[in-house]
């Protein structure tokens, strides 16, 4: 039956049952145990509790809580435990679920810790694989449009609980924790914008107006990120809370259930290829486990289903991906549905697709999937424990060398994140390495190297992230649902070597989370002629707040040698004043600022030299909305506000044309289409503010746009598109099987390739800085870059003869890049146009782009 839409307040026990529990549990509190007791056995459903039938509406997050509150309050079985709060205040929730002595005492908790643990003995793993319970995680609602999975969390959780169809049995055997709504924020803007344009019955036509999402979607967080491409970055608060219980309760299975197409079917594992290799074979071998268990259970109830397509295990960032890194057998679930779905939707075979029928097939998945667990647990819990004492393969130690700037402290802050073991070397060292490619090798190690060893509990994690490239299983261009590059010593600059051979003279200390800060005091002189600031992102929030607090600034655009030490070009000079030294401190430059007692350099320009650029405070606007790629404003977003300090105002972009465009001297906007949303006039508005004194910077895009309407600058073209008549006929004759092929071989998959900067070009300041040779790398994402010509200045470009140093690219391709332009910045009058080939600040991942695009912010006015 199709339920009436959801368009009152959530229930909050108003019902007659609800009532009673409410009653009941506050007698409890007085009363004999006996009261207790007969609440136990009778814990409330979804429906008893919320008042109305499963997929007849949808439940808040506000709704969620209400009823874990009350399941808890009810069984024995379940524990309520709040592990966090979103941007916007919302609980982010565990319901552990289990035998109530298991609850009591977490025995089993401390021992899958030590399972973990590749010193324990062969008889000890076999005594804890067999007494101890297995931790099964179920994460719903990651995605907050995906509305079924939270439902169905809410009926598995009562399942377990109240023991319907014998579900309990498994608790002999495991422990169960729910994470019902891991995007609080997001799922409730979905179900508030739902109810705010449902009619009193659900419309089925795909078409309308409950079917529609604005602009940004309930997909993502508060920020705007996709919380399922954050496992491994951790740039999101509600990621690092969930990591912090996930190495606290140590699962040895997780699935996390989504939606996708509404025209689809159901997806359970195995994955599609491509696999990462790195993984142990018992990892796809449970992944078919689980997939035939399912398999059974929907061919026995006649429900389509498929496995092995489109839903890889190769990009590390993922529900399953990176659970698998850790130990566990990750999984994700895909139902059909998606935001699309609403409550009801019409299929194109006239079949109605309800939100009871798709949270029914996910509640079915997951308790058979806890059923298989229970049945092979002891089997299960050996091969966890072989997974973190096993041999990883390719087993090399990678080392990190420091150098200036604070990339290695990003880096190793990062790793330590992720519960990755890193030491730090007391003095210098010989070893034979193989240089990452991209990097001049060496064999003599300075104090201060960081080594990452192959052969510790995250040890599959830790060569996953750092080694130079993953090994693709296909040789072809990257077939993959992702990115096929990430290397961390890529992403932060940092010079990387695989160990080959012994370590000489080494020795090394455990590095502690507090240990890898690289603060410097900022007054060291009683009386400075002023302060040096080397350039990175980190600073430029501190130094608008110094500009906006009277201070004077300027970039010396030149190296220099100053007191015993070498400044790069774009250093920022802080020029001393009677209250320097305090606005020092309140602008949060006191861990950047380098106090100097002259401005006589022993090489390179005087700091008073006219060699320099006076900065001012700039305006910054970035554009949100229709047109822009709700993901890169998000990251520009939480980047500007949380990260790096730089106040901005987000800009409609619909709105363009009546907004007082001077009162911005920057403005951004972040990847998209705004060719979409902006006629010919506004693209006119915008050229002639640039015109006028602005400054644009564009990203991917939204550059592909803004260069040939603001600038008459036009991205290259492929090789294919100047075909010749005749071979473009021969082209037309290919199979379908060709054409996909070709469509591979032109595409670019997020692939790691080195970048020449002008170190002469004020945007270019601080540009590889994390290395010894100045060596630049980008994370290119699309097929997007531009011509070389005078009408602009190059910052960055890809070279003649360009090869990718990770990820996967074909040898066309790459053809195709070589010699063009990756950054550039073109006069427009008086302003300046700064564009992007790619998104600088893409999932917050690559850090050493982040200084290119706080330059930008800084100087684009000013240079």
């Amino acid at each position: 039956m199709i339920g009436k839409t959801d368009r009152r307040p959530r229930s909050t026990g108003t019902s007659a049952y609800g009532t009673a529990v409410t009653l009941a549990t506050l007698l409890a509190a007085f009363s004999p145990p006996a009261v207790s007791v007969a609440l136990a056995q009778s814990p409330p459903s979804p429906a008893d509790h919320l008042g109305y039938a499963a997929g007849e509406r949808f439940t808040d997050v506000a709704g969620v809580e209400s009823y874990a509150e009350a399941l808890a309050a009810a069984s024995p079985s379940v524990r309520l435990e709040r592990y966090g709060e979103t941007p916007e205040g919302r609980p982010l929730m565990l319901l552990i679920i289990g035998r109530e002595e298991a609850l009591r005492d977490l025995r089993d908790l401390e021992q899958l810790r030590q399972l973990s643990d590749p010193r324990r003995s062969a008889g000890r793993t076999r005594e804890i694989s067999r007494s101890s319970r297995a931790v099964i995680w179920f994460t719903y609602g990651i995605h907050g449009d995906e509305s079924s999975s939270t439902e169905a969390a809410l009926w598995t959780a009562w399942d377990l609980a109240s023991g319907s169809d014998g579900a309990d049995v498994v608790l002999d055997s495991l422990i169960v924790i729910i994470d019902p709504v891991a995007n609080p924020d997001g799922r409730d803007r979905y179900v508030n914008w739902f109810r705010s344009v449902g009619g009193a019955e659900p419309n089925p036509e795909v078409s309308s107006a409950e079917h529609v999402q604005p602009w940004p979607g309930g997909r993502y967080n508060h920020y705007l990120f996709d919380l399922n491409r954050d496992w491994t970055w951790a740039t999101q608060p509600e990621t690092r809370a969930r990591l912090f219980q996930f190495d606290r309760w140590r699962p040895a299975v997780h699935v996390d259930f989504h939606e996708m197409g509404h025209e689809s079917s159901y997806f359970f594992f195995p994955a599609a290829a491509p696999v990462n290799p790195i993984y142990p074979e018992s990892t796809t071998r449970w992944a078919e486990y689980f997939g035939r268990a399912n398999a059974r259970e929907f061919d026995r109830r006649q429900w389509l289903y498929y496995t092995g397509e489109q839903f890889d295990l190769f990009y590390p960032g993922y529900g399953d991906t990176w659970p698998s890194l850790v130990g566990a057998i990750g999984m994700t679930y895909e139902q059909a549905g998606g935001g699309l779905a609403g409550l009801v939707v019409r299929r194109s075979d006239d079949d109605l697709l309800t939100l009871a029928e798709r949270l029914e097939h996910h509640r079915v998945a997951g308790l058979t999937t806890l059923r298989a667990a229970a049945a092979r647990k002891t089997e299960l819990l050996e091969d966890f424990a072989r997974f973190h004492s096993g041999p990883v393969p390719t087993e090399a130690d990678v080392l990190l060398v420091p150098a200036a700037g604070t990339a290695i402290s990003g880096l190793s802050r990062t790793l330590l994140a992720q519960g990755i073991e890193v030491e730090r070397a007391v003095r210098p060292f010989r070893a034979g390495t193989a240089p990452h490619p991209g990097f001049s090798g060496r064999s003599e190690f300075p104090e201060g190297t960081l080594r990452v060893r192959a052969e510790q509990p995250r040890g599959r994690l830790a060569l996953t992230l750092l080694q130079p490239d993953i090994p693709h299983p296909d040789s072809g261009p990257g077939r993959t649902y992702d990115i096929t590059a990430w290397s961390l010593p890529y992403a932060f600059g940092v010079e990387a070597h695989t160990v080959t051979g012994s370590l000489r003279d080494a020795s090394f200390t455990p590095l502690e989370p507090l240990q890898e800060a690289n603060r410097q005091a900022a007054v060291q002189t009683a009386r400075p002629f002023g302060w040096l600031v080397a350039p990175t992102w980190n600073a430029a929030g501190p130094l608008i707040a110094w500009l906006r607090q009277g201070g004077r600034a300027r970039t010396v655009n030149e190296g220099f040698e100053l007191e015993s030490r070498r400044w790069p070009a774009g250093t920022v000079f802080l020029q001393a004043d009677s209250a320097a030294a305090e606005r020092i401190l309140t602008t949060g430059l006191a861990e950047h600022a380098l106090a100097v007692s002259t401005g006589w350099t022993a090489d390179g320009p005087d700091l008073g030299t006219s060699q320099s650029t006076s900065l001012r405070a700039p305006r910054i606007g970035v554009f949100r909305g229709q047109g822009v790629w709700p993901t890169s404003f998000g990251a520009a977003w939480y980047f500007l506000e949380q990260k790096a300090e730089i106040p901005f105002d987000a800009l409609d972009l619909s709105r363009l044309s009546r907004l007082e465009l001077a009162r911005w001297d920057v403005l951004v906007l972040p990847d998209g289409s705004p060719g979409g949303v902006l006629d010919a006039s506004d693209a006119g508005a915008l050229r002639g503010w640039v015109e006028a004194g602005g400054t644009l910077i564009a990203v991917a895009g939204s550059a592909r746009w803004a260069g040939r309407e603001i600038a008459e600058i036009e991205a290259r073209s492929a090789a294919t598109d100047s075909l010749s008549e005749e071979d473009r006929r021969v082209a037309a004759l290919r199979t379908r099987e060709q054409r996909r092929e070709d469509y591979w071989d032109r595409s670019v998959n997020g692939v790691v390739l080195p970048v020449r900067a002008d170190s002469a070009h004020p945007l270019a300041a601080g540009a590889g800085l994390g290395n010894a040779e100045r060596r630049q790398f980008v994370l290119h994402l699309n097929d997007l870059v531009f011509e070389p010509a005078d009408a602009f200045e190059t910052v960055l470009a890809f070279e003649p003869g360009v090869r990718a140093v990770s990820g996967v690219v074909s040898e066309s391709k790459l053809e195709d890049l070589g010699a063009s332009a990756w950054m550039l910045a073109a006069r427009v009058g008086r302003g300046q146009l700064i564009l992007f080939a790619d998104d600088p600040l893409f999932r917050l991942m690559w850090p050493s782009q982040f200084v290119l695009f706080t330059n930008a912010l800084l100087l684009g006015p000013n240079s």
